[in-house]
């Protein structure tokens, strides 16, 4: 089964608020949102251009993903693609998309020891992408207690214990739990080693952390990383829809502070982050599906 878990406001809860939104049950939805993902990820992979395969998302969208990406796609007009009811699934496939080339690019570099995979939930990286194995010292996939064990049956009963191409370290965190930390947690596994420069993923997370949590995470992440890592992050740019995101000018101002630099990013339909998929024609770049890539000095 899988668990539905409170979670602050996602993609869905504030597209249900939007004039003519969807009507999408948001009290419990962390694994409604993971299946409404998985299936925009299947639905992406059918495609004769596609731009990934992921051949395990069709099982974890279970019943409900297409009817969620669907109301959910009603909605378009609360982040300004009046009249593009397929945005979200766009995004889901360009996002997927921007971040496996940042894998690829960071594991044929050989010089990052591991990968950090921050809200991890139920990403099928490890095991679709041959390029982990370029990891030496694994993934280290970190999320809430309750969320991992959902994951992990789930893995074992619809996935049937796929194979992984490196090891995967699970690693269990609230984030906002000030008693406990990203750098405890990943010492308390054993197997990462904090003196290497590491790739540290955030796919679909700091929004959901609120004023004070958005900061800490990159606080957090700072601590746990060496000099020459990689911070890949992605956002919702509080100046758009999302009142307490993060916005462009913060995490430039919050990089600098902990000690990041070469600190780039994206919106949805620049350069880099459309791979022609963005109708430049018809609407500007979206600050609502944002990246950030940073270097820990």
């Amino acid at each position: 089964r899988f668990l539905l878990l409170p979670r602050p406001p996602t993609e869905i809860s504030m597209a249900a608020s939007a004039d003519a939104a969807p009507e999408v049950d948001t009290s419990c939805f962390t694994n409604d949102s993971a299946m409404m993902i998985a299936y925009e990820r299947a639905l992406e992979s059918k495609r004769s251009d596609a731009l990934f395969q992921d051949p395990l998302a069709a099982a974890l969208a279970g019943p409900k993903g297409e009817g969620l990406s669907e109301k959910f796609c009603a909605g378009c007009g609360y982040f300004g693609l009046d009249g593009w009811p397929e945005f979200h699934q766009t995004w889901t496939a360009v996002r997927t998309r921007f971040i496996d080339d940042r894998v690829k690019e960071y594991s044929q570099a050989g010089s990052f020891a591991q990968l950090v995979n921050l809200g991890s939930g139920m990403d099928t990286r490890p095991f679709r992408m041959e390029e982990y194995g370029g990891f030496s010292g694994g993934t280290f996939d970190v999320d809430m207690k309750v969320v991992n064990d959902s994951r992990k049956e789930i893995f074992e009963k619809i996935l049937k214990d796929p194979t992984a191409h490196c090891p995967v370290h699970t690693v269990n965190l609230d984030f906002l739990d000030e008693a406990t930390s990203l750098s405890a947690e990943l010492a308390a596994t054993g197997h990462f080693a904090a003196d290497k420069p590491t790739v540290f993923l955030a796919e679909g997370l700091i929004m959901y952390l609120g004023e004070a949590g958005k900061l800490k995470l990159i606080r957090d992440v700072t601590a746990a990383a060496a000099a020459g890592s990689v911070f890949v992050l992605q956002f919702m740019d509080a100046t758009a829809t999302t009142p307490n995101a993060l916005t462009q000018e913060e995490a430039r101002a919050a990089f600098a502070e902990n000690g990041w630099e070469q600190a780039r990013f994206w919106r949805f339909g620049d350069e880099g982050l459309s791979f022609g998929r963005f109708p430049a024609d018809r609407f500007e770049p979206s600050l609502s599906f944002s990246f950030a890539i940073a270097v820990k000095a």
